[in-house]
């Protein structure tokens, strides 16, 4: 079957895609944050980090780090009747999360990220990411969550393994995480 898409039609299509994309865009707010008059360098970039990891979901709570590691906590709201299963969105959002730490100004010089989720208690899961990796996958086609889904390390608890075991079972898992539910796979869970 051969389509054809006239100029005008092709005009508008893109157009409310712009739009689209700019009322998204919009909604989450500015790309940096507003910073005080006399702020230092150093306090700029710290804010600017911590702001963009926040704005890229709102699921991302709160940021602390040192010089080279970071920790993000991940806290989902509560689900009401048809969610989407915890472990597809934790990665992508913890994805969308370590891009905007990587393409802040500042960003790169950390080396390593810990992602502590509440999933269904605090703390239930602990994601540890070695960043040095990132540039390499973040290009390819689903970069941000393939990488997302290959943690340097990872802890359960009982319940959360238990879980994420039970998603990893199914083969639409096994296609998108096959490595994340590799791993799972042969996870303990944490006393």
């Amino acid at each position: 079957m051969n389509v054809k898409i006239g100029g005008a039609t092709l005009a508008v299509i893109l157009t409310g895609m712009l739009i689209v994309l700019g009322v998204n865009e919009c909604q989450r707010g500015p790309l940096n944050p507003e910073l005080a008059d006399g702020t230092s360098e150093e306090q700029k970039t710290w804010m600017t980090i911590e702001h963009r990891i926040k704005r890229s979901d709102p699921t991302l709570t709160e940021v602390t780090g040192d010089q080279h590691t970071l920790t993000v906590r991940y806290r989902p709201g509560t689900c009401a009747d048809d969610c989407e299963p915890w472990v597809p969105h934790m990665l992508r959002v913890v994805g969308h999360g370590l891009a905007a730490l990587n393409g802040a100004p500042g960003g790169k010089q950390y080396t390593q990220v810990t992602v502590k989720a509440r999933i269904l208690a605090d703390d239930d899961v602990e994601l540890v990411y070695d960043m040095r990796g990132f540039d390499a996958i973040k290009t390819q086609q689903g970069g941000y969550e393939t990488f997302a889904g290959m943690p340097r390390s990872l802890s359960f608890s009982a319940d959360a393994l238990a879980q994420a075991q039970t998603y990893c079972q199914g083969p639409s898992a096994k296609g998108f995480y096959p490595e994340f539910c590799e791993r799972v796979e042969t996870a303990t869970a944490r006393q």
